[in-house]
């Protein structure tokens, strides 16, 4: 699902502001029942550790890791030798709280997502968009054969 506007803009600056606040490392930031990376730190993830990404908005990844496989996630984060951050975000507030600080290796990623045109949700709807213009297609060539009949 590709998420913008309202409520995750925001949650997009204060993450974009925690990666700023943290460059050279992996940002993970908790939210729900995942731990989520954007950008240059979702495409890391998927790198190091496989995890798939989707699109956040337009040409920037999202991964998430769910709490209950983090355990499983940071020996492997470790083991990359990369440093990374976890924070707590509380959405009532809108605050970040800082759980783990692992030094490690400089983090020197740029790019923002993995390819947009590989990516699952950009697949799955321009086949929707596919689909959608096939059915629009018929439809007014129905109209159309339905007006020279008249």
């Amino acid at each position: 699902m590709c998420l913008e506007g309202g409520k995750m803009s925001k949650y997009y600056e204060i993450v974009k502001k925690l990666q700023n606040d943290n460059k050279g490392k992996i940002v993970l930031v908790q939210n729900g029942i995942f731990y989520c990376a954007i950008g240059k730190d979702a495409v890391l993830l998927h790198n190091i550790l496989g995890y798939i990404p989707v699109c956040f908005k337009e040409g920037v990844c999202k991964c998430g890791i769910p709490t209950n496989g983090i355990e499983i996630a940071i020996p492997r984060l470790i083991r990359s030798g990369y440093g990374f951050i976890i924070y707590d975000y509380e959405k009532e507030n809108k605050t970040t709280k800082e759980i783990l600080r692992i030094e490690g290796r400089y983090v020197d990623e740029k790019e923002n997502n993995i390819n947009c045109k590989k990516c699952w949700y950009n697949k799955n709807k321009e086949k929707k968009l596919e689909e959608y213009s096939k059915t629009l297609s018929k439809l007014i060539q129905e109209r159309e054969k339905e007006d020279e009949r008249k």
